[in-house]
């Protein structure tokens, strides 16, 4: 196997885990908000994860495709530090603050790995 095709296979695995860690993160954020306001944000995690279980399928599809094994649970290291549940379970905006952040920071993975 040659170093690219390695490296290639390495930033999926790590695009592979962003994307678990946000379903994760998704499905604490819809049971733990609270409040009026945090109805239509629940709702909204809920929906997505699905989208985003689907992201993580796709990926590790691609990382078997490349010759790559895909990672079990021994393997994970969280790091999505803005999509945890905020101390306040109203704060809404900290949550819409942190699903920006994660989603910002797919797109710059998945621009890494283009650029391979």
């Amino acid at each position: 196997m040659s170093d690219v095709q390695q490296q290639i296979i390495e930033e999926l695995k790590v695009a592979y885990w962003m994307e678990m860690e946000t379903v994760m993160n998704y499905i604490s954020n819809s049971i733990n908000l609270d409040g009026v306001r945090a109805e239509e944000i629940k709702k909204s995690l809920e929906a997505d994860i699905t989208a985003e279980l689907g992201h993580a399928q796709t990926i590790a599809r691609r990382i078997k495709t490349v010759g790559g094994i895909v990672p079990g649970s021994a393997q994970f290291k969280a790091a999505q530090t803005s999509l945890q549940p905020p101390a306040k379970q109203t704060d809404v905006v900290a949550v819409i603050k942190g699903v920006i952040a994660a989603e910002e920071n797919a797109i710059g993975q998945y621009n890494k790995i283009i650029k391979l």
